[in-house]
C-alpha cells in the first residue's frame, strides 16, 4: 500500500460518515483532500454556486485540518488533473460515487486510466440507500412499477449488516501533494454582490 492517499472531493463536504475518507485516514500515513475546481463549469453560469462553494470549502478545510488532512484545491478539468498522477508519485486514490450519468462516464474513464498506470484506487457508495444494480426481480430484470420496487430495496436495505461508523483517523502530519494550488477565495464571483449573503452564512452556522 502507498504512503500517500488523495481523497477526490466531489459533492461530500463531510467528516462523519464519508467513507472514503475514512478508508484512507485508516490505511495511509498522509492524506489530501483534493477537490478540481473547473471553472468552465461554472463562470457565467453558476455564480451564485460559487459563493456556496467557497465559503463550503472555506469550512471543510478548517475541519479536515483537525485530522491533519490538506485540502488541496487546483483549478482544471477532473480527467485532466488526476491523469497527472503517476505510479512513481506513490499516491492511492479513493472517492465515493456520484450516480449521474456523466459522473458515471467519467468515473470509469478514471478507472480505466489508473489500471492501465498501475496506479492503486477505490471508490465506495455515494449517498444512497443501495446501489443501482443491486434492487432486482426475481428474474434479474430491473423493476418498472414503483411500489414493488420500493418494497424490495427497502428490505434489501435492512436486510444489510450495518456499517460500522465511518471514523475518519488523526494522522501524525499535514502534507500537500499537488503544485499550484488555488485559495476557496480565487473561487468567488468578481464582482462583490455576494458579499450581503456572508451575514446570513454566519448565522446558518450557528443553527
Amino acid at each position: 500500500m502507498t504512503q500517500n492517499a488523495v481523497f477526490w472531493l466531489r459533492d461530500d463536504f463531510r467528516i462523519e460518515d464519508n467513507p472514503a475518507l475514512s478508508y484512507a485516514s485508516s490505511n495511509h500515513n498522509i492524506v489530501s483532500a483534493l477537490y478540481i475546481y473547473d471553472k468552465s463549469v461554472f463562470d457565467d453560469k453558476r455564480e451564485a454556486q460559487k459563493w456556496w462553494l467557497s465559503r463550503s470549502l472555506e469550512e471543510f478545510k478548517v475541519d479536515l485540518e483537525k485530522y491533519n488532512i490538506c485540502l488541496e484545491i487546483v483549478e482544471g478539468n477532473q480527467l485532466s488533473v488526476l491523469k497527472r498522477i503517476k505510479k512513481s508519485d506513490n499516491i492511492s486514490v479513493y472517492w465515493n460515487k456520484v450516480y449521474e450519468p456523466l459522473e458515471i462516464k467519467k468515473d470509469n474513464e478514471i478507472i480505466q486510466f489508473f489500471q492501465k498506470n498501475n496506479i492503486a484506487y477505490k471508490n465506495f457508495r455515494g449517498n444512497v440507500l443501495n446501489e443501482f444494480q443491486e434492487v432486482k426481480k426475481g428474474d434479474g430484470t430491473p423493476f418498472k412499477v414503483y411500489s414493488p420496487f420500493w418494497k424490495n430495496s427497502e428490505r434489501i436495505f435492512l436486510e444489510k449488516i450495518p456499517n460500522k461508523d465511518h471514523k475518519v483517523k488523526k494522522l501524525k502530519k499535514i502534507k500537500k501533494l499537488f503544485k499550484k494550488n488555488i485559495s476557496c477565495k480565487n473561487i468567488l464571483p468578481n464582482k462583490d454582490w455576494y458579499k450581503k449573503f456572508d451575514t446570513y452564512w454566519q448565522l446558518l452556522k450557528n443553527i
